[in-house]
C-alpha cells in the first residue's frame, strides 16, 4: 500500500506568494510616501504654495533694492570719473599756475634789477647836475621857515588867500625845527618872538593862523620888503641849517630895484662861498595894483637867492 504524503500549507509555493506580496507592498511603500500628522516632512500643496508666494514676494524688493544699487553703483562710478577728470584738469591749472608764477617772479627779478640800475644811474646824474633854478619850483626841505607878508591896504581884497597860500606851505613842511611872521617893515606877528623862533606845534600853527586873520595884527605896512629881509636875515640866520623866506605881496615901492638887489645879495651871501644863508621865495598876488615891479623884483631876487617866485592870479 503507498504512503500518502499529508498536504502542507507552508509549502515553498506558499511563501513565494507570500513574499511577492510583501515585497509589492514595500515597493508600494517606497512609491507613495505616506506621511504622519505632527511630522516635519510631511507637508500640503496649499502649504507649498503659501510659501512659494511669500518667497516670491520678498524677492520683489529685494529685486528693486538690488537694482538701486546697481544704479547707485554706476552713480558712483560717474562721480568717481567726474572727480578724477576735474583733478586732472585742476592738476593741469596748477602747472599753469605754476609756470605763470615762475615767469612773474623772473620778470620781477628783471624788473628790480632794472629799477636798480636806473636808480643807481638817476643818483649819479643827479650828483652831477646842479637844480635847476629857473624850473625847479620851491623845495621841501627847509628847516625853519620865515613868512613876510605886506599887509597893506591893497592886500585887503586877497588876504584871505593870504592866509590860505601860507597854510599851504605849512602844510607841505609837516614839521620844521622853528618859524616866524612878520610884516614888510619887519613888525613880528607875536613881538613875544621877535628874533626868535616859535618851536613848531599844531597848536601854535593854528593860534598863528587864527591871529592873522586880523589884517592889522601885523602893524604898519610900506609895500616895501627891504627892511623885513634884512631884520630876517640879521635876526634868524642858522649856521648850516636850511632856512626859507617867503615874501608875500602885490606892490613894492622902492627906487632902485637893482640897489636894493645888490645891497641883500651881500647880506645874505655866505662869505667864502656861493650860497645863500636863506633861500627867498616870493608869492605875487593880483589885487587891482600895478604887479609887473613887483614880480621883476621878486624874479631877480628868488634868481640870485636859490628860490622861486610864484605869481597867483584871481
Amino acid at each position: 500500500m503507498k504512503n500518502r504524503r499529508g498536504s502542507d500549507i507552508f509549502s515553498l509555493s506558499f511563501l513565494d506568494i507570500i513574499a511577492c506580496g510583501f515585497g509589492a507592498i514595500v515597493l508600494l511603500l517606497l512609491i507613495v510616501k505616506i506621511g504622519y500628522p505632527g511630522s516635519s516632512d510631511s507637508m500640503s500643496d496649499d502649504s507649498l504654495l503659501k510659501d512659494l508666494f511669500a518667497l516670491q514676494d520678498a524677492k520683489e524688493p529685494l529685486d528693486l533694492k538690488l537694482s538701486i544699487l546697481k544704479k547707485e553703483t554706476i552713480n558712483l562710478a560717474l562721480v568717481t570719473k567726474n572727480e578724477s577728470t576735474k583733478n586732472n584738469e585742476l592738476q593741469d591749472d596748477l602747472k599753469k599756475i605754476r609756470n605763470e608764477q615762475y615767469v612773474i617772479s623772473k620778470i620781477k627779478e628783471r624788473l628790480t634789477g632794472a629799477q636798480q640800475s636806473i636808480t643807481e644811474e638817476m643818483r649819479k646824474l643827479l650828483k652831477s647836475q646842479e637844480r635847476d633854478i629857473e624850473v625847479g619850483g620851491i623845495p621841501v626841505d627847509s628847516e625853519y621857515l620865515i613868512f613876510l607878508i605886506d599887509n597893506s591896504g591893497s592886500m585887503t581884497s586877497v588876504w584871505d588867500r593870504v592866509i590860505s597860500e601860507m597854510d599851504n606851505i605849512l602844510n607841505i613842511h609837516p614839521e620844521v625845527k622853528g618859524f616866524n611872521v612878520m610884516n614888510d617893515q619887519g613888525q613880528y606877528l607875536i613881538s613875544g618872538y621877535a628874533k626868535k623862533w616859535m618851536k613848531d606845534s599844531p597848536s601854535l600853527r593854528k593860534n598863528v593862523i587864527n591871529l592873522l586873520k586880523t589884517q592889522t595884527s601885523l602893524g604898519y605896512s610900506l609895500s616895501n620888503p627891504i627892511k623885513g629881509i634884512k631884520t630876517a636875515i640879521n635876526s634868524h640866520y642858522v649856521k648850516d641849517a636850511k632856512v626859507s623866506l617867503y615874501v608875500f605881496g602885490d606892490e613894492i615901492r622902492i627906487e632902485s630895484i637893482d640897489l636894493a638887489l645888490d645891497e641883500i645879495d651881500k647880506l645874505n651871501k655866505l662869505p667864502f662861498k656861493n650860497t645863500a644863508k636863506f633861500r627867498i621865495h616870493g608869492i605875487g598876488f593880483e589885487t587891482g595894483m600895478d604887479p609887473v615891479r613887483f614880480a621883476h623884483f621878486m624874479r631877480q631876487l628868488s634868481k640870485r637867492n636859490e628860490g622861486t617866485f610864484l605869481a597867483l592870479s584871481r
